[in-house]
């Protein structure tokens, strides 16, 4: 059996990083058999335990079965000390067993700390390929290892197509927003959605945050679509959005809607930016912006690209015609 290890925030209710992983098993030929690790057992592939000391066995094992590992989505961000050893050690940990860690549509930092810092570096220096997902993550990448063979990609959604819905003649928002520590971005969030003159709706990343939706705001129409591509036709009908989580507001702006970011980490940031949008402050969006064709044209080309390098890679490993 071909088997190849994927590695991510997987099975942990995040509708961004279940997205990641369908798209990633959408692109694998069907000789090639997918290791996940995940919080749940998966529907397609092999789950295996994501967290915790017993994780590791299972790990280690599919690592040694396996000639590549991949890791996608957020990784290698010291909000904790976990969300960096989790990662750095399950890289180092692949290549010890002969598994080639790469990176595909990877998200990297922030890394704050030295301690970090030398970590990070540590680990990446064993990937043998690395395309990250946003200016920030390669930024970063190229001041530790200059020398890295690390290119600039795109987030692994862009596989999935999603059409622009026609101008809205009534306004109508679509809110999501997360918990987070800053009060004062929070606050300025629930006074720009209470402000709005139209209709609302909740539209929820994380089951946890339809409540804060619903505690804060006080909207009683919130619901959590199960996929990026259920969630992206959920904003269908609204004519604005504002969305703190980066791939609700990937969803949105793919979807046609005029949209604010909460820019609360550097990722939802670089996506503002790329979209053409100027931030306040705190780091919202100034005005309600739709992005031009260009910012679709181009992460469609950083897509076909990244995903035309990783078929190149398992084809030179598991012998199928790219």
């Amino acid at each position: 059996m071909n088997n190849i290890l994927l590695v991510g925030f997987y099975g942990e209710g995040n509708l961004g990083d279940e997205a990641i992983l369908q798209a990633i098993c959408q692109n694998l030929p069907e000789n090639v058999n997918p290791i996940i690790t995940s919080g749940v057992k998966q529907n397609f592939g092999v789950s295996i335990r994501r967290r915790g000391l017993l994780s590791w066995p299972s790990f280690l094992m599919a690592a040694s079965k396996s000639p590549i590992t991949v890791f996608s989505g957020g990784i290698l961000q010291d909000w904790s000390w976990e969300g960096v050893t989790f990662f750095a050690y399950r890289i180092i940990a692949a290549a010890k067993m002969g598994s080639a860690p790469v990176l595909f549509g990877a998200g990297i930092g922030p890394i704050r700390s030295e301690k970090a810092r030398r970590l990070v570096k540590k680990a990446l220096s064993f990937v043998k390929l690395a395309y990250v997902r946003d200016k920030s993550s390669y930024d970063l990448y190229k001041s530790l290892l200059p020398e890295a063979n690390v290119y600039l990609g795109t987030d692994w959604t862009w596989h999935f197509d999603i059409n622009k819905q026609k101008s809205i003649a009534e306004p109508k928002l679509a809110v999501n927003i997360r918990q987070w520590g800053n009060e004062q971005l929070l606050s300025e969030s629930f006074d720009i959605v209470k402000a709005f003159d139209g209709a609302k709706v909740g539209l929820a990343a994380r089951k946890g945050d339809g409540k804060l939706i619903k505690d804060a705001i006080g909207l009683e129409d919130v619901s959590c679509p199960e996929s990026f591509v259920s969630f992206a036709e959920a904003c269908k009908g609204c004519s604005h959005g504002i969305a703190m989580r980066y791939h609700a507001a990937l969803a949105m702006i793919r979807a046609g809607l005029a949209t604010k970011l909460i820019c609360y980490d550097d990722k939802v940031k670089d996506l503002a930016f790329s979209a053409g949008m100027t931030l306040n402050k705190n780091g919202i969006s100034s005005h309600f912006n739709a992005p031009s064709c260009d910012f679709f044209a181009a992460n469609d080309k950083l897509y076909q690209n990244m995903k035309k390098e990783f078929l190149n890679l398992l084809n030179s490993i598991y012998s199928f015609d790219a």
